[in-house]
């Protein structure tokens, strides 16, 4: 079913619920209502609370409208509300076509039944016609992995095999809006990768409420955003803005929640007094200050104040977690780190650095204090669980603190003894980029708020094992969306590796997707590879081979970007312009510019050829 884009899907004006939290006494006004029938408005009885007040929202054909707030806030009761699975104390409900709720859980399920009849038992929970309740069971057996079992009783089958059969046929069902009461969270095996990417589909055609308590895997494009706190909409507004609001309101509720936990559980009333907060501000306040901070181009003032505000404490200072892309790191979040300790100072409380691959000497100098991701977890568990949070943010950006990010936070803080440091997060200075990279605020904010430095080099370049007791180049090659995976692509970097070993030897650095030496040139014993798969201690290690040799080569993006920190002159390529991103290359240059008489370039592989890389 498609409704015509512009066409209002759902209209729903002051909606108010109210809920009776003792049971036999819901039972009597229940009685009482039904014979008495009048109208309840605003009068509040014993036991009894809104559960959602005052709510309006308006879901259009196309529109992607996303409902936040944290548990206990009233999303599933706006969903049971939409779908008529209860009633409004007050306001009204108009809908246009047909309505569906998507959710994971799992239906009860008669154990005599076949796996073919329980997913038509699915299909007419949902609301499938008759006319596509077949060929819906059918789509949902072959995405789930089942079609081969459908004979099969249910008995037999896992229970782990039926977890996205719910999911899936509420995601095929056809309707006109769909209503998703939390963001769905398949998992990485086959069935739920093919799950994931019809949610995704689903997300890029629009006509969704989305109600979530988390920002991580909201689709790209949302018309509108709300927040609701208590049953209250506290904000509404464009997407980009509600969910760097959000993620601002949840952070200081959960830093409100751990100060006073810890008011809570102290030993000496003098103590208690000095974590709790007299009077922490309302959830209305915590949402009007950061709608006063965030809206618009404020953003960027924001992260100026934020900074500043940090600094001027006696707290603790957490900067990070950096998890994100490498190149993110170092073209963005490293100078912006460097341009806090040359804009404020050094303090009397630690600054901690919070990254991964033991870059301690990447931060020498601009902190007191570097903790590795791998000091807090082990490394498989964060590669597992930075996978999730690429997976479910759609990004590897971290625009939002996501729940890696906060335990990672957590533990820092309990590292260092505390429960209130503060925290700079890289969504901080990524909010200010995407305005920057959209146009909304000046591109100069990235050159005055950043100081491009090199790394200490006396730790940078220590002896690595493997390499060459002589002079040697550097070079790294990987495709990417600039540089993609074609037959001329791979004779470039067959070129480049066998016209430098006739005059140097070569190290490629092998971060696990390198193309590979072509058999003319792989018996020479001037290029040598180099493997860096993944560990903890990667991007240490093809820092250390970069920064020994004489030069560097490669891919332009990620570990190549270490290059001109470390002083080594550099010359990158790429395929594609229409996948180099031009905010990198500018920022590029001007770390290049910061380097003293430091060559360094940026070439299409159209004019790069022999000569110009024996001229380089």
């Amino acid at each position: 079913m498609c409704a015509h884009t512009g066409t209002a899907l759902l209209e729903c004006d002051d909606l108010s619920k109210i809920w009776c939290g003792e049971f036999q006494q819901r039972r009597k006004y229940a009685i009482r209502d039904i014979l008495v029938g009048a109208p309840r408005h605003d009068r509040l009885r014993a036991h009894e609370r809104f559960a959602l007040r005052d709510f309006s929202v308006t879901v259009q054909a196309g529109e992607n409208v996303v409902v936040l707030g944290l548990p206990a806030s009233g999303k599933t009761t706006i969903a049971r509300l939409v779908t008529q699975m209860s009633r409004p104390d007050h306001g009204s409900i108009r809908v246009t076509g047909r309505v569906g709720l998507v959710f994971s859980g799992r239906l009860g399920a008669n154990p005599f039944l076949t796996l073919g009849e329980y997913v038509q038992l699915a299909a007419s929970i949902h609301g499938a016609e008759p006319d596509v309740a077949q060929a819906c069971c059918d789509e949902v057996l072959e995405m789930t992995g089942l079609s081969a079992r459908r004979q099969d009783s249910l008995v037999s089958v896992q229970k782990g095999d039926l977890r996205y059969i719910s999911l899936a046929m509420s995601l095929t069902v056809p309707q006109d809006l769909r209503v998703f009461d939390g963001l769905p969270n398949p998992g990485a095996d086959p069935a739920g990768v093919r799950v994931a990417t019809r949610v995704s589909e689903q997300f890029e055609r629009g006509s969704n409420l989305i109600l979530t308590k988390t920002t991580d895997g909201l689709p790209s494009s949302i018309s509108r955003a709300l927040i609701v706190h208590d049953g209250v909409t506290l904000y509404q507004g464009g997407g980009d803005t509600a969910v760097a609001i959000y993620e601002h309101f949840v952070y200081r509720m959960k830093r409100i929640r751990k100060v006073a936990e810890a008011a809570g559980a102290a030993s000496h009333v003098s103590e208690a007094a000095s974590l709790a907060q007299a009077d922490p501000p309302s959830p209305a306040t915590l949402i009007a200050r950061a709608t006063k901070s965030l809206d618009g181009p404020k953003v960027a003032s924001l992260a100026e104040g934020q900074v500043a505000q940090a600094w001027a404490s006696d707290r603790p200072i957490i900067l990070g977690p950096f998890v994100s892309d490498v190149a993110l790191e170092l073209l963005y979040w490293r100078p912006f780190v460097a341009w806090m300790r040359a804009t404020f100072g050094p303090r009397t409380a630690p600054v901690v650095a919070v990254s991964r691959g033991r870059v301690d000497a990447w931060y020498a100098g601009l902190v007191s204090e570097y903790v590795d991701v791998c000091d807090l977890l082990p490394f498989e568990t964060y590669q597992t669980r930075n996978l999730k949070r690429i997976r479910d943010g759609g990004t590897a950006k971290q625009r939002v603190i996501s729940d890696l990010d906060q335990e990672l936070l957590d533990a820092t803080a309990r590292r260092l003894g505390t429960v209130d440091a503060e925290v700079i997060h890289p969504s901080v200075l990524f909010r200010v980029c995407s305005k920057i990279w959209s146009g909304a605020v000046p591109s100069d904010w990235l050159a005055k708020h950043a100081r491009y430095q090199p790394f200490d080099s006396p730790s940078a370049a220590q002896s690595v094992d493997s390499v060459p007791g002589e002079p040697y180049v550097a070079a790294s090659f990987w495709f990417n969306t600039c540089f993609p995976d074609s037959r001329r692509h791979r004779r470039v970097v067959n070129d480049v590796l066998s016209e430098l070993s006739r005059r140097v030897a070569v190290v490629v650095v092998d971060a696990g997707s390198f193309p590979g030496v072509a058999p003319s040139i792989r018996t020479s014993d001037r290029i040598r590879v180099v493997a860096l798969g993944p560990t903890e201690d990667q991007s240490r290690e093809q820092a250390k081979l970069i920064a020994g040799a004489c030069a560097f080569v490669g891919t332009f993006g990620g570990a190549s970007l270490m290059a001109p920190f470390c002083n080594v002159p550099t010359s990158l390529v790429f395929g594609e312009p229409a996948g180099l991103f031009p905010h990198h290359v500018a920022v590029s240059h001007a770390v290049a510019r910061a380097m003293p008489g430091l060559p360094f370039d940026v070439t299409s592989t159209a004019d790069f050829d022999a000569a110009r890389l024996g001229e380089w």
